[in-house]
């Protein structure tokens, strides 16, 4: 590899207010602000809840949280940011549960007709995006045209040196979800077997990485969200019916379970079972919030909906920046976050007109 950018292990900080700011006071203002409606005495109309429109609102505060989480990680000193540390894994489940459930809302729609290009259609929404970010990446690092193509064919984002290319796991995760989706319920018209088929499939998934591949706890303690989507699809009518009954009680008492099992990994538990159980109990907090209030937002609705670009193309940003600038005033990470969202974008227009092109 010859490109001069690497991977930078930590960001010094001259000054850390500057993301304090845009972590503890921007982000929970503008999910404050995209709050429209409190249903407290009367329930939300059905077809708001989990609207495309909302559940664009939900990626959006999810891509900012994984954009914070990862700078996060490497500031120097960390200082309070190390709360920032463990909530990645959150914002995940809200992606694997919004993925669960359209899937299964779509099949339930058109029925049959889900299954047209099932495959095509998922693998140029996942990989087009995957392909062009990935060739951004190969003009700042200059792979050999093997090695470009070794990276593409493995899943891996160019980086640096080949030790520290990274496998895309997300990518990998979803593409390992949409052909269980597929397997579970295809071949069955009875939504609690293939419910059952998905469970079991995520299950194997979870041993499998966890205690054969012996892979981080990132590629797994978020996995069962995906299944929770599908299984509040199947059952939302009669879910519906008990959170409509008990939201004022189940939302506190949700926040205060998750908020302490939240701050107890801060403190060292951090073991897998705890984060899925985090995981779980989160989302359905989230659950439990979204019958609760209307959420809309122009903003976050964009962010939501180039969520994938932004993914792949903020640690490229993060490394450039890193390797060419010295933090003088503490601005670095606004301006790596401001600067991942906005090519984030721009990528995901693009990407939006090659598919049209491409479905036609």
């Amino acid at each position: 590899m010859n490109g001069i950018f690497y991977f930078p292990k930590e960001y010094i900080l001259t000054s850390l207010w500057p993301i304090y700011v845009i972590s503890f006071v921007v982000v929970p203002l503008m999910i404050v602000i995209s709050i429209k409606k409190v249903f407290i005495g009367t329930n939300k109309d059905e077809s708001d809840i989990f609207s495309k429109d909302t559940a664009l609102v939900y990626r959006g505060i999810a891509a900012l949280i994984v954009m914070i989480h990862h700078y996060a990680l490497r500031i120097q000193p960390p200082q309070k940011m190390f709360y920032y540390w463990f909530v990645g894994y959150l914002a995940v489940s809200i992606f694997f549960f919004l993925s669960g459930y359209a899937s299964w809302y779509q099949l339930e729609r058109k029925a049959n007709r889900f299954w047209d290009k099932y495959f095509f259609k998922r693998l140029i929404r996942l990989l087009l995006p995957f392909v062009i970010t990935n060739t951004i990446y190969a003009l700042f690092y200059r792979p050999s045209i093997t090695n470009y193509f070794k990276a593409m064919l493995a899943l891996k984002q160019i980086r640096g040196e080949y030790n520290e290319w990274s496998v895309v796991w997300f990518l990998a995760a979803i593409l390992i979800f949409t052909m269980l989706f597929w397997i579970s319920f295809r071949f069955t018209s009875q939504s609690e077997i293939g419910l059952g088929i998905f469970v079991i499939g995520t299950i194997i998934y979870i041993i499998v990485n966890g205690f054969v591949l012996h892979n981080g706890n990132y590629w797994y303690n978020s996995a069962l969200a995906y299944a929770t989507g599908i299984a509040y699809g199947i059952y939302r009518k009669q879910i519906s019916t008990i959170i409509n009954r008990m939201k004022n009680m189940l939302v506190p008492i949700l926040t205060i379970i998750c908020g302490g099992i939240l701050f107890a990994t801060t403190k060292g538990y951090q073991d897998w079972w705890i984060q899925i159980i985090c995981s779980e109990i989160f989302l359905c907090l989230i659950i439990s919030l979204e019958h609760s209030l209307k959420l809309s937002s122009i903003m976050l609705s964009r962010l939501g909906k180039a969520s994938w670009e932004i993914f792949l193309i903020h640690p490229l940003v993060y490394s450039v920046y890193y390797s060419c600038f010295k933090d003088y005033f503490g601005f670095s990470g606004v301006i790596c976050v401001t600067i991942g969202i906005a090519l984030g974008i721009l990528i995901n227009i693009l990407d939006e007109r090659l598919f049209s092109l491409i479905m036609r």
